[in-house]
């Protein structure tokens, strides 16, 4: 088994992850960077695609009435007043310096011609903050944030390395300390230990969970996995964020314009279904108009009539081979389509999609997970030594968040992550990490002669998708549970690499910690909708629930009200629904 040592571990080499590595590196650590794909070039920031990938600041350029306090009260509304008040307030306030840090480091964004940053209006916001360039936002930010790492390495006072195409699987933990992790070198599937001192998980969502969602591949949950099974409480998990994604042959939000430009929206049958499902009272335009200003599905407004429509469409069978359903706006003029809808259709052409002649095929994807391992304003676990970022940490987003918050969330929770990784004192023991290794490659077993992991995970992604996403009821979150309990026995004998049968063993954990809490919120809030439950937004629930594990089995923990700031408590009666 190949060792590496280092002072700070960092794994995921997204945003957050980067950022993480810059701060802790700028600090004197010698850092080490793993990461699934090829850094620089995989994880969500870098492959996630839209008409406008946005970067939340409260800078107050485009109305100067905004700021950082306007953006936190967003947060709590839009987060159904079930984030960790401190932690939303430190993305509104944080936000902005972190943005300015990129453009200081080389970040070409959109500015207008005096010099400010181009805002715009995303959802969740009451003012126009989303910053950015279009598509690029995320590759750019990954960009500056490689370039930054390879500076001070180039130059001191500390160093990151990278190691590519490794996925690491558990942590070592003893005596509630971190000394570092262990992994699988992808490519010869073998192990490997990293000792240190210092860990921050980055490792992204658990995108493959569900069977249609728009993770780059590889984005199975690793870090909250990890962090369970040591001990760190997961929260709000049962929030995720779904929004209408093409699903073939490429991966693209559907957001902003597409819905502005009166799509015709079909099932396979070519029927015009949507108005099947808006209820009586409700504007069908109105309500597809809002998409644009509403994309991931919420229970807040009329748009989400939208999402349950096509939902249910394709979880009936009335879907595509690729399980979308159809938009077109090819009825509309071109030059309409190439002006107003410039960005998404300059990005589509190079994919070969012609938004002026052809339908395009979108489905409710899984986008963006909410919970994650609850970490404390300085982005440090339970666990001494260990730190969440990122989609990994969790409590700074609740039930929903506004548009921008997560590439906001990474820098400001990775630079956060970084410092108090660099921070860490004393050292980490070898032996630990080696003997964790030792006793988690037994668990995980020789591949067997079982199914492959490929039919478990894929079985479990399609029942997840059907049973856990936009529309929840009772029974639907216990066929997903029981999905997920299933994924877990026939994981023991799986025929698979090693890689892949740690990655079910995560996904089948990370399903019951969906199901579970989705199951006890007999409420709708934010991205969650119990179709089965008149209560929505009910006083009773301004709780979080909290995960964990006993014996190896998921226990859901319904955490005391949360205590709101004054400025915050009284907006309880703005929650829509």
């Amino acid at each position: 088994m190949r060792t590496k040592q280092c002072d700070v571990l960092v794994i995921g080499a997204g945003g957050a992850g980067l950022r993480a590595a810059a701060t802790a590196a700028e600090a004197g650590a010698q850092v080490i960077v793993t990461n699934k794909g090829v850094p620089g070039k995989s994880g969500t920031t870098f492959t996630a695609a839209s008409d406008w990938m946005a970067y939340g600041a409260a800078f107050g350029h485009a109305d100067e009435d905004d700021s950082p306090k306007e953006h936190w009260i967003d947060i709590m509304v839009k987060g159904g007043l079930l984030c960790t008040p401190e932690l939303a307030r430190a993305i509104a306030e944080d936000g902005p310096p972190r943005f300015q840090e990129l453009e200081d480091w080389g970040a070409d964004f959109d500015k207008t011609e005096d010099g400010r940053f181009v805002q715009i209006l995303s959802d969740g916001a009451r003012y126009p903050r989303a910053c950015g360039r279009g598509a690029d936002t995320g590759p750019i930010m990954v960009e500056v944030l490689m370039d930054r790492c390879r500076e001070i390495t180039d130059t001191g006072p500390g160093s990151v390395e990278f190691l590519g195409g490794t996925m690491m699987v558990d942590l070592a933990v003893e005596d509630g300390q971190v000394h570092g992790a262990w992994g699988v070198e992808m490519s010869r599937d073998e192990p490997i230990a990293v000792t240190a001192p210092a860990v921050v998980l980055a490792a992204g969502g658990a995108g493959s969970l569900y069977d249609i969602n728009v993770f780059p591949a590889g984005a199975t949950g690793d870090g909250y996995a990890m962090a369970l099974r040591a001990g760190v409480p997961l929260v709000n998990f049962e929030f995720i964020q779904i929004g209408p994604s093409i699903v073939h042959p490429i991966n693209f939000a559907l957001s902003g314009v597409f819905w502005r430009l009166d799509p015709e929206i079909t099932n396979v049958a070519g029927e015009q279904f949507i108005p099947r499902y808006i209820p009586e009272g409700v504007d069908i335009d109105e309500a597809i108009f809002i998409k644009g200003v509403s994309y991931p599905f919420t229970i807040r407004n009329a748009s989400k009539w939208v999402d349950v429509a096509v939902f249910t469409e394709i979880s009936e069978g009335r879907g595509t081979d690729h399980r979308g359903v159809y938009m077109s706006l090819a009825h509309k003029p071109d030059d309409v389509i190439e002006t107003e809808a410039h960005v998404p259709f300059e990005h589509l052409m190079k994919h070969g999609l012609d938004l002026r002649r052809e339908a395009i095929e979108f489905a409710p994807a899984i986008q963006h997970f909410n919970g994650g391992a609850r970490i404390d304003p300085q982005a440090a676990t339970c666990i001494e030594g260990l730190c969440a970022a990122g989609e990994n940490a969790g409590g700074q987003h609740g039930a929903d968040r506004p548009g921008g918050n997560a590439l906001a969330d990474s820098q400001v929770f990775g630079h956060r992550a970084g410092a108090t990784a660099a921070a860490i004192g004393h050292g980490a023991d070898a032996s630990v990490v080696t003997q964790a290794a030792e006793a988690g490659l037994d668990a995980l077993g020789a591949s067997g002669d079982g199914a492959e992991v490929e039919e478990i995970i894929g079985d479990l992604a399609w029942k997840m998708w059907k049973g856990a996403s936009v529309v929840r009821t009772k029974e639907s979150l216990e066929s997903a549970l029981s999905a997920a309990q299933d994924a877990a026995e026939r994981a023991e004998g799986a025929a698979g690499s090693l890689r892949r049968r740690a990655e079910l063993r995560n996904l089948a954990l990370l399903g019951q910690c969906v199901t579970i809490p989705a199951g006890l919120r007999d409420e709708s809030r934010g991205t969650h909708y119990r179709a089965d439950c008149d209560a929505v937004n009910a006083h009773e629930w301004l709780r979080q629930i909290e995960l964990g594990l006993e014996n190896g089995e998921v226990v859901a923990e319904v955490q005391d009200p949360i205590e709101l700031p004054d400025e915050i408590a009284d907006l309880e009666s703005e929650l829509e629904g």
